[in-house]
């Protein structure tokens, strides 16, 4: 990597990854029982803290805040504090599950993973071992029975669903242990459809399709088409935004993304066949055993195997959230001083905390998100531009929204006497967006300040404003780990110095405010090179510092 390129990805490193966070996991339910304790199970309620849960996977909350959860054979909630079950058989896993209709305990399951709440009360469940996706009504009170129905997929044949891949309405369609399942807000679900190796979409009326893969193949083909993707075991899915979904495709140890409009599908992260825990960019990140996904203010995060992992597509790192990749424990703590046995389900209660469900130990666990501070970024409409020409300068910055925003625009000299605030706020409250203009030529900087009850990020952007009297002047952004002295400058003589590296075959360039060239130097090499300036007038100037295709720029300062 040349010196120029390796000083760019370190400013990035350090100022653009801005996400700092501290996470405590604690015991949220369930009582440790990696040894199963069949006559524990037969407790219709128990304090949740001593209720004895079976493989719990699917985690999810409905329209009045109660959580419910899968297990083996039941689905459960948790109300004030005491586990109730509300359907499927109870006892043992392994021996008391079955499909069928009803009311309560009367309603038969077999291994149901996901749940999803409709948006009224009404819970879809992913029944993964009936190939079915079933309906529970909504609760009334714990005295009053829910009534679970088949809304897609075979029903009960010899007490048990039937495999098969075939799109249609309600139970003429078929599943082969779907797992995953995620609603996007306009009644439809997204479902992963594992042993045909598919992604599914249904209404809410139970209609079937494929979107993304091709029955029966399993593979790891990314595609600009849904029938041409392949996958492996796609088993975790989440909405991503309004036209996408993300994926983890367990048995590629590889984190999937879906075009929902057109199936196209790309790889984010992780290299079919290699399961191992690794940290790193995108390219270098490995998992082990991805299967839960959410994502919270546009990071991504994923329950894989003993560790949760973050995935920040933006900046393109993954890092361990929470837990370890090599030990396993159930064990409370801050961060990676975590420990859990095997994760399986993953959810985001929409405040500052994960839900996580350890199927080894038997247990749900919490994570309290305890730094989402903003990330501090913005955007602008233009920034090569004329005298007296407006645009508009928007807050994009990543992390939880910003309660306060501060701007400061300015020229390169430290004054924003040239700068007119046509829209928006600056400070105190601050405005998503400013619209401003600019009374002079010059190169100008802009300041983005934003703080909310996480804490506070700011990003500074040089030379990020050109006007001149044609709108033609480049944009350049400063660049670190360049020297240039003596800064201020007797305007005769100037010293350029990379801080780690060399210049080879550089190019340096003298701007002055109005963008108009007064120095050019070529071929610079070595450590430290020399310039002989013309004689120049006292006022701030821009040095253009270009190698191999990159450019950077810092102020002089002339007195």
């Amino acid at each position: 990597m040349n010196t120029l390129s390796r000083l760019t990805t370190l400013a990035v490193i350090i100022f653009g990854y801005g996400v700092t966070t501290a996470q405590t996991v604690t015991s949220y339910a369930g009582k440790e029982n990696s040894i199963d304790p069949w006559s524990n199970f037969n407790n219709s309620s128990a304090n949740k803290a001593d209720a004895y849960f079976y493989e719990p996977e699917g985690i999810t909350w409905d329209i009045n805040g109660l959580m419910y959860i899968t297990e083996r054979n039941k689905i459960r909630i948790i109300k004030d504090g005491k586990v109730y079950n509300r359907s499927g058989n109870l006892g043992d896993g392994n021996s008391s599950h079955g499909y069928s209709d009803g009311t309560g305990i009367v309603g038969g399951m077999y291994h149901p993973r996901s749940i999803v709440d409709k948006g009224n009360g009404e819970m879809f469940i992913v029944d993964s071992e009936n190939h079915a996706i079933r309906k529970l009504s909504a609760f009334k009170n714990t005295g009053n029975g829910q009534i679970l129905s088949t809304v897609a997929g075979a029903k009960a044949s010899r007490g048990q669903g039937t495999a098969g891949h075939k799109d249609g309405s309600g139970t003429s369609s078929r599943f082969d242990t779907p797992k995953g399942m995620v609603a996007d807000g306009k009644g439809n679900f997204y479902i992963c459809d594992d042993l045909n190796f598919v992604i599914r979409k249904m209404t809410s009326g139970g209609s079937v399709s494929t979107i993304a893969g091709k029955a029966g193949t399993e593979g790891n083909n990314d595609a600009s088409n849904g029938s041409s993707s392949t996958f492996g075991g796609p088993h975790g899915i989440a909405m991503y935004d309004a036209n996408h979904v993300i994926i983890t495709d367990n048995w590629n140890s590889s984190i999937r993304k879906v075009n929902l409009n057109t199936g196209a599908t790309t790889t984010i992260c992780g290299v079919f066949g290699q399961n191992w825990h690794k940290d790193g960019s995108l390219k270098d990140a490995r998992f082990n055993n991805p299967k839960g996904i959410v994502v919270v203010d546009g990071l991504i995060y994923v329950a894989d195997n003993s560790a949760i992992r973050v995935i920040d597509e933006k900046n393109g790192t993954v890092s361990t959230f929470a837990g370890s990749g090599s030990a396993q424990a159930n064990k409370d703590g801050v961060g990676s001083e975590a420990r859990f046995g095997r994760l399986a389900g993953l959810a985001f209660d929409g405040n500052n905390t994960l839900y996580v469900t350890d199927v080894y130990f038997n247990v749900i666990k919490k994570i309290t998100i305890d730094n989402l501070a903003p990330v501090a970024n913005f955007s602008a409409t233009k920034t090569n531009l004329q005298v007296n020409e407006e645009t508009t300068i928007s807050d994009n910055s990543g992390g939880k929204e910003a309660t306060q925003r501060t701007w400061t625009v300015e020229d390169i000299s430290g004054s924003s006497s040239n700068v007119t605030l046509v829209s928006g706020q600056y400070s105190n409250t601050g405005s998503e967006d400013i619209t401003v203009k600019f009374g002079a030529t010059g190169f100008y900087s802009v300041k983005l300040e934003v703080t909310n009850e996480y804490g506070s990020d700011a990003e500074e952007k040089k030379s990020f404003m050109n006007v001149s009297t044609t709108g033609s002047v480049e944009n350049i952004n400063e660049l670190s780990g360049v020297q240039l002295f003596p800064n201020p400058n007797n305007g005769n003589e100037l010293h350029i110095r990379l801080v780690d590296g060399v210049l080879k075959n550089a190019t340096v360039q003298v701007f002055d405010i109005i963008g108009t060239q007064v120095a050019s130097f070529e071929d610079l090499n070595g450590l430290s090179n020399i310039m002989k300036l013309p004689s120049l007038e006292s006022g701030a100037y821009i040095v253009v510092i270009s190698q191999e295709g990159l450019k950077g720029a810092k102020r002089l300062i002339v007195e």
